[in-house]
């Protein structure tokens, strides 16, 4: 499962409903003591087994070091927590003390002033330790309103098929220059139809991830001084040129793209060579019953351009009801939790990049997360990828990619179509508040 499954489409939506939701019905009061005169703090998060037992975990030990607190770890499925949120975030009377949230959601939350901002003093530690990227959404006006608990990274490392590889004699590709000539020899298309595929980047995260690293790493930019956005650069022309020639080349195609799938179950399936994914499609492979070293490998992806660069959208994190009971404590619990000592534990238990600029030479990471270490000397070079609503961002770029494959080589108009996406998303899609 991946780890982004909310769409940020839903930013529009749960904004409306946090807008009309405080004349609608309140959530429950949660208690705030427990039976044995315990402070008890709730903490909301959606389903997900392993980060379920860790956050129980850091309860666990948070509880062995305050005894005066008791931390009720709440889970509920994916497709009610939003609105259980949104409920709870509304009332009157308290709800959870704490909640994890996609950064996708977090515009909505902030937009609708029901959150207590983080304290100054952590505040502080988290402008001075955390990478760009994850603070990123959880600012307004200067002030943070969210603490990050990843680097939530869909750029720099690849799922490869080792068997095909081994079976073709062939190495993994370590420049650009390779990657597209191994893409190009092990592809094969029967008519229009693609039966192997060499190098995947076209489905919803690794399309637009890629494409804006490419702009990047050829030292463009594609976000403008006045926040704007602006694809139709020469750095952008070229690196979607680029990317078009993989489909014209039938090296991959738009199956995933348009059935929203992700390109690397094709390379578990033996259907293709190399497919472009965040780390957390590593453990992806165990639903195919294939052994991550002997069938499959994950492995960087070659840099396209002079110097690394890559754009990121802000991950999960925890934030705080402005109407919890105990906000206060909620604050110290989630202090204790973002700590180095803590938060590594954290990242290892549910394979994720760590949000901290100290964490990056965390030895315990290091031994317990080999097969991602390459990204962590990467990490520095991130930027945010923008104030944006990331989900519609994509959308339209991937519509409008979509339509310049299937107009042909000899009538596109590459430029244009990047003018046209750029002010869409630019009208559509840009948050109504200031970060600084």
């Amino acid at each position: 499962m991946k780890k982004k499954i909310l769409s940020v489409l839903l930013c529009t939506a749960m904004i409306a409903s946090l807008a009309v939701g405080c004349g609608g019905k309140e959530e429950t009061t949660e208690e705030s003591n427990s039976s044995d005169g315990k402070t008890k703090l709730t903490f909301w998060c959606h389903e997900n087994e392993p980060w379920i037992k860790s956050y129980e975990a850091m309860a666990a030990k948070y509880e062995e070091a305050n005894p005066e607190y008791e931390i009720e770890v709440v889970s509920y499925p994916f497709n009610v927590y939003t609105e259980k949120i949104q409920t709870a975030l509304t009332a009157s009377t308290a709800g959870p003390d704490i909640i994890a949230v996609w950064g996708g959601m977090a515009p909505a939350y902030i937009e609708s002033d029901a959150l207590a901002p983080v304290p100054e003093d952590l505040a502080e530690d988290i402008k001075a330790d955390y990478m760009e990227p994850a603070i990123g959404v959880y600012q307004k006006e200067g002030q943070l309103y969210g603490v990050a608990m990843e680097y939530n990274l869909e750029y720099g490392g690849m799922i490869v098929n080792k068997t095909l590889f081994d079976e073709a004699g062939i190495e993994y590709p370590t420049t650009w220059e390779d990657l597209r000539k191994v893409s190009q020899e092990v592809s094969e298309t029967d008519g229009n139809v693609s039966v192997m595929e060499g190098f995947e980047m076209m489905d919803s995260d690794s399309l637009i991830c890629n494409y804006l690293a490419m702009i990047l790493q050829q030292g463009g930019q594609y976000l403008t001084e006045d926040g704007s956005v602006n694809f139709a650069t020469p750095e952008g022309v070229k690196a979607l040129e680029e990317v078009l020639s993989m489909v014209d080349n039938g090296e991959t195609d738009l199956e995933n793209l348009t059935n929203g799938e992700y390109c690397f179950n094709d390379v578990y399936q033996g259907k293709g060579y190399m497919a472009s994914v965040g780390s957390w499609g590593i453990g992806e492979g165990e639903a195919y019953d294939l052994t991550f070293g002997e069938d499959y490998e994950y492995v960087p992806v070659p840099q396209y351009g002079d110097q690394m660069a890559f754009a990121a959208e802000t991950g999960w994190g925890i934030m705080v009801p402005k109407n919890g009971a105990n906000v206060d404590a909620a604050w110290d619990f989630i202090k204790f939790f973002v700590d180095a000592d803590n938060l590594v534990e954290h990242n290892i238990a549910c394979n994720q990049l760590p949000p901290r600029k100290s964490m990056l030479t965390n030895e315990k990471y290091i031994e317990a997360m080999p097969n991602v270490t390459f990204l962590l000397d990467i990490l520095p070079d991130g930027q945010w990828m923008g104030p944006y609503n990331t989900s519609a961002m994509r959308e339209i770029f991937n519509n409008m990619f979509i339509d310049l494959c299937q107009q042909g080589k000899d009538s596109r108009d590459v430029e244009g179509a990047l003018t046209t996406a750029s002010e869409k998303i630019t009208s559509e899609c840009k948050m109504s508040y200031s970060m600084e």
